[in-house]
Order: structure tokens, then C-alpha cells, then sequence
């Protein structure tokens, strides 16, 4: 017992040393969407419904192709445990050029706001103004993919501090920008959800600009470059790169079902009307930063356990996804006690609409124990992930969000006329399922890794 106590404490540490700067990202990452909403939300209620409508399809169109990537940050950490650290280099390189097939791709899906928003049952004039806001939002794509790839690259090879770095200077130059261009400062014309996603926009390009100029700087470095083999690329990198896509195909399957159970509830939301849709909005974003801390704990727990599993370490496996759940559940029950404490301090950063600060704390209970519920699976989902393990998860994810989720949050809001109630009771349900299912899968791996035999 003392000895797994003590290789606990050493992976507890790993984790952590790349959680810190992960997170910090991450939470950064989040609050830049948060500001938005704050800045908007106590600008006019209405413009908050657009920019949250907007964000909810937006959300979908840029997470599936970072999904599509993970395969570089899995890869990519199991080449960097195996100690083939030229291989990380060529992982990029692979990256950075599908990547740039993913932008033309997705950007032109997206260019197609209003048709899909249409499609949704909208009202006519959420169609027109959340339409506009998405114009605007999907031309940042292409910045937001360069981004990634390169910053899940660094992951891989222990250097999460550039982008964390890079996140805190958008940030500042969010908030200097975006009040600007919502309200109409310095001569500026006053553009409401619209100026807020410009300013998002401008602040993405920062940081495609900011990391590929960091890697351009590793490349001049003949001790770094030849280190990390980033000058390995090659006319066969389709084939080359075939199975890292193969991870990221599962993983942005599993992000299609994750992001658009939250879509199609979205979508149930603004059914209701514009007040219950920018009530759900400010839930949402709460729940979003939670979710962001935590997935960045999962992420660093799928480093660290790619790492093992790169080097073929059954124990190190489990002694990470044990030291990841550690974390984890002590982060979300720190944050889920400030929220239950300081409610009106929390929802009121949003708006300053008391009709709907009301309403979200007379749902807080039901708000609180979804956050729990559906932080709860991120870590064995980054464990398996780890793994390189897609197939039974992605189903697995499938089910508990498209199938569970989006049944469970109708059935309570419509068929049983709970209304907004509803909604975080049938969100709760999904991640449940996700937790229960994926822990089996988990479970299932580490006997297989034993009887075979993997030390």
C-alpha cells in the first residue's frame, strides 16, 4: 500500500506539473468566451440570445476538426514515452497539412450560417442576427486550427507553457478590444453580437501568428530541430499519417455527439423564447468553464498515459488514469462549492437582468449536480484516449449523448412540461451513461493488458 501511495504521488505530480499550464489555457480559453458573454449579456439581452445561439452551431463547426487533430497530441506523447522524439517532428509537419484541409472544409460549411440555423426551427429573427454573428465567428477557423495543431505538438513533447502564454496576451487583448467594437467606442461603429465575434476573430489570428512564429524559432535551432525531426516532411504523409487520423476520427465523432447533444438542447432552449435561451446560455457558460478545467485535467492525464503506453508501462497506465481522477474530483468539488456559495456573484458577472439571475438560481440544484455528473467521465475518456483506444468509446459516446442526452433533456422539458428544469436533468443523464459505459471499457483494457501479459 505505501508503495502505490507513493508511485501515486509521483504520477499525481506529473499530471499536475502539465495540468497547471494546460488548464490555465484552457480556463483562459473559456473565460474569453465568458467575457464575450458578459460584455454582450450586459449590453442588451437579445444580442446575448444571437451570440449564444451563434456560439452553440459554431461550437460544433471548429470542435470536429480539433477533434480531427487529437490524433497529432496522442501520437505524438506515445512517440515522445517511446523515446522517438524525431517521429513528434513528422506528427506536426503531418498535422499542420491536414489541418489545412480541415479549415477549407469546415469554413465553408459554415459560411452557410443562416441555412442551417433555418433548418433548426428558428424564429426569423434569430435566424438574421445569430446567422450574422455566425458569419463572422466561422472565418476564424482556419486561425484556431494552425493554433491547435501546433499547441498539441508542444503538449506532446512537455512544452504546454507557450500556449498557455499565448491565451493570457489574447485574453488582455480580448477585453481591450471587444468592449470597442460591442459598444461603439473610439469612433468605432457599435455593433453588439457582432462586434464581439469580430473581436474573437481578431484575436485567434493573434494566436496563429504568436505560436507558429515559437515553432519557426524551434526550427532555426539546429539542436532543437534535429531533436525533433521538424524538418521531416514528406509527399507520402496521407499514408504516413493514416493512423493518427484513424484516432482522430473517433475522437471527433465523440465530439460530434458531445457538442451537438449541447446544439440540439441549445436548439430546445430557443424554442422557449429568447429570455429562456439567454438563461441557458449564462448555465451554459458556467458549465462550459467547468468542463474546460476538467477536460484539461483529462488531457494531461492522456499525455501522461499515452507516455506509459508508449513505452508498453500497464502499470503506468492505471497509476495516471488513478492520479487523473484524483485531481479531478477534487477540482470539481472545489469549484461546485464556490458555485453553491456565491451564486449571485457568479451568474450576476453575466447579466444584470435580475428576472433571469432568479431563474437560474431557483434551478441551481439541478445545475450543480449535472456539472458534477457530466465532469465525472472526461478523465477515463482521456485515459482511453490515451490508449489510442477510438472505437468502443466513440460508440459509447454516441449513444450517451445523441441518444441518451438529447431523449432524456426532450423527454423532461417537453413531454413531461418541465421546461428549462428539464434540460440540466437530461444533460445529467447523458454524462451517466458516458461514465458507466466508458468505466466498463477501461475495466475491460486493464484485465485484457494483464492476461497478455503487459508488465
Amino acid at each position: 500500500m505505501q508503495e502505490y501511495l507513493r508511485q501515486l504521488k509521483i504520477y499525481i505530480k506529473d499530471i499536475a506539473k502539465l495540468a497547471l499550464p494546460i488548464t490555465t489555457a484552457f480556463v483562459a480559453m473559456g473565460l474569453m468566451g465568458i467575457i464575450d458573454t458578459m460584455i454582450v449579456g450586459n449590453y442588451n439581452t437579445d444580442q446575448l440570445a444571437y451570440i449564444g445561439l451563434a456560439n452553440s452551431i459554431f461550437v460544433v463547426l471548429f470542435t470536429i476538426p480539433i477533434g480531427l487533430l487529437q490524433g497529432v497530441l496522442i501520437k505524438s506523447s506515445q512517440k515522445f514515452g517511446a523515446h522517438k522524439f524525431q517521429s513528434t517532428g513528422k506528427i506536426y509537419n503531418e498535422g499542420r497539412k491536414y489541418s489545412f484541409i480541415l479549415a477549407i472544409v469546415f469554413t465553408l460549411l459554415g459560411i452557410q450560417g443562416e441555412t442551417i440555423l433555418r433548418l433548426l426551427g428558428q424564429d426569423d429573427d434569430m435566424i438574421k442576427h445569430g446567422g450574422e454573428v455566425l458569419r463572422v465567428f466561422v472565418f476564424s477557423i482556419p486561425f484556431i486550427l494552425m493554433y491547435v495543431n501546433a499547441n498539441f505538438f508542444l503538449q506532446s513533447i512537455r512544452r504546454p507553457y507557450v500556449g498557455m502564454y499565448g491565451i493570457i496576451a489574447a485574453n488582455i487583448l480580448n477585453i481591450i478590444v471587444n468592449p470597442v467594437l460591442v459598444y461603439g467606442k473610439f469612433g468605432f461603429p457599435e455593433l453588439g453580437a457582432v462586434g464581439s465575434a469580430t473581436s474573437t476573430l481578431i484575436v485567434r489570428i493573434f494566436l496563429a501568428v504568436y505560436i507558429l512564429a515559437y515553432i519557426r524559432r524551434m526550427k532555426k535551432n539546429p539542436k532543437l530541430n534535429k531533436r525533433f525531426g521538424l524538418d521531416r516532411s514528406y509527399s507520402t504523409w496521407w499514408n504516413d499519417s493514416r493512423r493518427t487520423r484513424k484516432i482522430g476520427y473517433g475522437i471527433a465523432i465523440m465530439t460530434i455527439a458531445t457538442n451537438g447533444s449541447f446544439s440540439i438542447v441549445s436548439t430546445f432552449a430557443g424554442w422557449m423564447g429568447q429570455h429562456t435561451m439567454a438563461t441557458f446560455v449564462i448555465m451554459i457558460n458556467v458549465s462550459t468553464l467547468l468542463f474546460m478545467i476538467c477536460f484539461s485535467i483529462s488531457q494531461a492525464t492522456s499525455i501522461v498515459v499515452a507516455n506509459a503506453y508508449g513505452r508498453g508501462d500497464r502499470k503506468g497506465i492505471l497509476m495516471a488514469t488513478n492520479a487523473g481522477y484524483v485531481i479531478s474530483l477534487t477540482t470539481i468539488i472545489t469549484l461546485i462549492t464556490i458555485l453553491y456559495s456565491y451564486p449571485d456573484q457568479v451568474f450576476g458577472i453575466f447579466t444584470n437582468d435580475p428576472s433571469v439571475i432568479s431563474v437560474i438560481k431557483g434551478l441551481l440544484f439541478f445545475v450543480l449536480a449535472d456539472l458534477f455528473i457530466d465532469a465525472l467521465p472526461l478523465n477515463i475518456n482521456g485515459a482511453l484516449n490515451g490508449r489510442g483506444d477510438v472505437k468502443i468509446p466513440t460508440l459509447n459516446q454516441v449513444i450517451s449523448f445523441l441518444g441518451v442526452r438529447v431523449s432524456a433533456c426532450y423527454f423532461f422539458a417537453f413531454t413531461l412540461d418541465m421546461g428549462l428544469k428539464g434540460l440540466p436533468i437530461g444533460l445529467a443523464c447523458g454524462g451517466l451513461s458516458s461514465l458507466i459505459l466508458n468505466t466498463l471499457r477501461f475495466g475491460y483494457l486493464a484485465h485484457r493488458d494483464k492476461k497478455e501479459g503487459l508488465h
